[in-house]
């Protein structure tokens, strides 16, 4: 393989000495005195009445990634692919009692209710406290915020009750194997998860899908393509296509990910002059590598993102809140209901055992968890029946572990209690 090329301003102007100078930062950020958004809304009073409208409030509890400190090693740690928060040391986080001082500090001065959190990832530490105190301001909010895709459910309830309507998790992939090499430390089976208990809960998932990252292997693109057919009752994800970010883990070990030469985006000639759109060190990248390969290896995902939106949306038509894939408990049996495209729907019922299952299993199980719960009922039936509903895709299957994936009817209150 050709060695490594960047040019040597580039290299020089992001590379030196690995800026020894400490970042000018606040240790603490309780110190922060509350956002001041006055003259942006002054001056929205300003605006023609045709031309005003109702803002999103930026709100933060916390700066950095805990994801980066905790997956860190020898190289920088964090998603292979992300270049967020060069600007921070470390990882802050904002007392919650503080955060919710300020939000309904903000929403009554100017009158709005739609608050935007811009932390990378809310904290999991302090999160119960700050959606217990928005939810007890008994205000109609509308939030939207950042999550990991293995948040709990029972932390999404408590979200959704303080009034968030949109999430954004980092689902990033479908295929477990390339979860691992982008160091997202999450399976494809917990982005499943996710995006099942977004739909139970009516919460919007505006997560992404990434297409084409480096050296993505024929299989990983094939895992991808299975995993979409047991995702198909959900909200469909948005495909993106992946861009190389300066600085990020895989710019600054590029070889390990099959790229041999890195250098601005084309795209920076349209706004400046040649030698400054080559020279000047900019966020965006560009490189070449398996370019072109890659986005033949996944026209076919891009294909079936089209078809999963527009079955989505052809199955919603006219029945917005009714799951694609839904089941109602019968004490003694469950229905569960599979409504399909130009097609009539199928009602699956179990009874018993085969009921009780998978109940068990609306949270993700271990074949281990389940024997272990049924183990009066021999293991050589337990394995069948669940073969059976992963054939019918009423289950999925990662490794050992399963998932049921319909969605009970009366939304959070019909989930069942989450007992280990």
């Amino acid at each position: 393989m050709e060695s490594l090329k960047i040019p040597a301003l580039f290299k020089k102007s992001f590379q030196q000495e690995k800026d020894p100078i400490e970042p000018d930062q606040l240790p603490d950020l309780r110190l922060l005195p509350a956002p001041d958004y006055d003259d942006y809304f002054e001056r929205l009073k300003q605006m023609a009445p045709d031309k005003r409208f109702f803002p999103v409030l930026p709100i933060e509890m916390s700066r950095g990634c805990p994801w980066q400190g905790i997956s860190s090693g020898k190289n920088s740690g964090g998603c292979a692919f992300c270049n967020l928060n060069l600007q921070w040391k470390g990882y802050r986080i904002k007392d919650p009692d503080q955060v919710a001082a300020d939000i309904r500090h903000l929403v009554s001065t100017h009158q709005v209710l739609s608050v935007a959190f811009t932390d990378n990832l809310i904290p999991k530490k302090c999160s119960k406290s700050l959606f217990k105190a928005l939810s007890q301001m008994k205000i109609d909010f509308h939030l939207f915020c950042e999550v990991r895709a293995d948040i709990p459910f029972e932390a999404l309830c408590a979200m959704k009750a303080a009034g968030l309507v949109e999430v954004q998790a980092g689902i990033e992939s479908l295929s477990r194997s390339l979860l691992k090499r982008i160091r997202k430390g999450t399976t494809a089976i917990q982005n499943l998860e996710f995006m099942k208990n977004c739909e139970a809960l009516g919460i919007l998932n505006r997560s992404n899908l990434i297409l084409q990252f480096p050296q993505s292997s024929d299989s990983e693109v094939e895992e991808t393509l299975r995993t979409m057919d047991y995702a198909y009752p959900y909200r469909p994800l948005r495909g993106v296509e992946f861009w190389l970010g300066a600085e990020s883990p895989i710019w600054l070990h590029p070889q390990s990910f099959g790229i041999n030469l890195v250098f601005n985006h084309p795209n920076y000639q349209k706004l400046f002059p040649k030698e400054i759109a080559r020279d000047l060190p900019m966020m965006i990248q560009a490189y070449r590598g398996d370019v072109s390969n890659q986005r033949r290896k996944w026209a076919s995902v891009r294909r079936k993102l089209k078809e999963w939106e527009k079955a989505y949306a052809t199955l919603h038509k006219g029945f917005p809140k009714i799951p694609i894939l839904s089941f109602r408990d019968g004490a003694a049996f469950i229905l569960i209901q599979e409504r399909r495209l130009n097609a009539p729907s199928i009602t699956h019922r179990l009874t018993g055992i085969s009921r009780l299952i998978y109940l068990f299993c609306q949270h993700r199980r271990s074949i281990h968890e389940i024997l272990h719960r049924f183990k009066g009922m021999p293991a050589e039936k337990i394995g069948p029946f669940l073969k059976m509903m992963v054939d019918k895709k009423l289950m999925y299957q990662e490794n050992e572990v399963y998932l049921s994936l319909a969605i009970p009817v009366t939304g959070e209150k019909g989930l069942p209690v989450r007992d280990g």
